[in-house]
């Protein structure tokens, strides 16, 4: 009797502890990956007359902001407000609509956001 109750308290105790230890790590895993967006990201080939960049904000809003300057001095820029959520591999954009990506970070550390565009965004700030 008294091997029984030990046993079940062993098990007991090692199904509370892998719980634990498995749902802290998912969660640190996927503050960290959205610590890692939380910034201004610029397209890697913009310019003075062309840009496009995205502002993640720690509280999953930010903004894409996309300018075109002319020669002869006039420009268009526009920013748009948006929310934000990620998981390891996928970024869901809402923009008026939702757009879900999958993004990655390359050798160089420039955020790659496939369905957004072939070119990289480089951090800025």
């Amino acid at each position: 009797m008294k091997n029984t109750i030990k046993l079940n308290f062993v098990i007991l105790l090692t199904v509370v502890a892998t719980l634990f230890s498995c749902s802290t790590n998912d969660m640190d895993e996927d503050q960290d990956i959205a610590n890692a967006l939380v910034g201004e990201w610029q397209r890697v080939d913009s310019n003075a007359s062309l840009a496009n960049s995205f502002v993640f904000y720690a509280d999953n809003t930010g903004i894409k902001i996309a300018s075109e300057a002319d020669k002869n001095g006039t420009a268009i820029s526009n920013a748009t407000s948006l929310e934000w959520n990620s998981s390891s591999t996928n970024l869901q954009l809402m923009i008026g609509e939702e757009i879900n990506t999958p993004y990655s970070f390359n050798a160089e550390g420039q955020l790659v956001l496939s369905v957004i565009s072939s070119i990289p965004f480089v951090r800025i700030d």
